[in-house]
Parts: structure tokens; C-alpha cells; sequence
């Protein structure tokens, strides 16, 4: 055990995923409800790591501050987006150092990331409507020499599915299931007065 990751079961994934490439294909899915104003629910779907279906009974909330229009009861979407890039980067982080060998005592890492507002509000031709660069500072205590950590931090970003989704361009495919409401609603006129 190192890092808190077996080395004998990391060593056996690995040895799986290279001689069977099916286990590798992974499906995540998370499903969102609106409860109202700029908060949401949303819940891990059902995932698949290779033929294998996991159940996933994860359920969190979704919010703006108040200066947004929230409630601020809850992480905003692009905390969320932060947070995902950075806890995958980590993993593989970890990953890196297990397989290497290299015992890791500690390990922060800060994001932070600035967004135009007048971009998603559709005000400004030039506002960019996403982030344009998240950064990041790894804070590490390891035995490992900083070369060791900085090939590490390399590898990390080269392999962290999160990290390689912001920076290349992902297709984004969707579509729109629309229903109308089961009840039929119903308007009083107020008699004129």
C-alpha cells in the first residue's frame, strides 16, 4: 500500500486494461433537476467501468451566489468545473507517484480562474463566454526530488481525462425533449371594475 492505493491492485488494473481494452471503457453520467431560480439537483447515473454496471447513489446541489441571482446554498457550476478538473488531477497525480514509488505525505491543489460575466449575458462582442485559463498551484510534501515531482505534474495533466477534456476542444451534442404540462392551466378574468 502506498498513497492509500494498493500497488499490487493498481499493478493488476493496469495489466487488465492492456490485455483486455473493453475493461477500459468507462461511461460517467450525472443527471440535473431545476428546483428553482439557479439551484439544482443533480445525481451520479449509473456508471459503467467495462462491462460492469456500478451504482452510484451520489446526489449534490447546485447554486449562484446571491450577487448572481442565488441563494448561494451550494457549489456554482464553475466551482463544480474546477473542482472536477483539479480532484482528477490529483488522482492522477497519485497514481503517478504510487506506480513510482514516491510516498506522498501531502497534497493541495489551489484553482482559481476569472469569467466575464458580460459573455454569458450576450453584452460586449468581445467578452469571452467561458473561462479563458484556469490556474493552478500544486503544493506537495513527497520523497521525491523535484524533478521526480515536476515529471509527475507532466504526466498528471497529460493523463487526467479532466484536465485533457479543458484543454482540447470536445464535441458538445445534444438535443431537446420537450413535453407539455399534464394539467391544463387555467386563467381567471377578473371581471372589469
Amino acid at each position: 500500500m502506498r498513497n492509500g492505493l494498493p500497488t499490487a491492485a493498481l499493478g493488476e488494473f493496469v495489466d487488465e486494461i492492456t490485455h483486455s481494452p473493453d475493461e477500459a471503457q468507462m461511461r460517467y453520467g450525472v443527471a440535473l433537476d431545476w428546483e428553482s431560480g439557479t439551484r439544482s439537483r443533480a445525481e451520479a447515473r449509473p456508471m459503467r467501468v467495462g462491462p460492469h454496471r456500478v451504482s452510484r447513489s451520489f446526489s449534490w446541489k447546485v447554486d449562484e451566489p446571491r450577487q448572481l441571482l442565488g441563494n448561494n446554498h451550494a457549489p456554482s457550476p464553475q466551482e463544480l468545473l474546477l473542482s472536477g478538473v483539479g480532484a482528477c488531477m490529483i488522482v492522477a497525480f497519485v497514481a503517478g507517484a504510487t506506480a513510482a514509488g514516491i510516498q506522498i505525505e501531502s497534497l493541495r491543489l489551489d484553482l482559481d480562474a476569472d469569467l466575464d460575466l458580460r459573455g454569458f449575458l450576450g453584452i460586449g462582442s468581445n467578452a469571452t463566454v467561458g473561462f479563458p485559463e484556469i490556474r493552478y498551484r500544486i503544493h506537495v510534501t513527497a520523497d521525491a526530488t523535484p524533478e521526480d515531482l515536476e515529471r509527475l505534474h507532466r504526466n498528471a495533466v497529460a493523463h487526467s481525462p479532466n484536465a485533457q477534456t479543458v484543454l482540447n476542444p470536445v464535441a458538445l451534442k445534444g438535443e431537446i425533449v420537450a413535453s407539455r404540462p399534464t394539467s391544463k392551466l387555467s386563467w381567471k378574468t377578473m371581471p372589469p371594475s
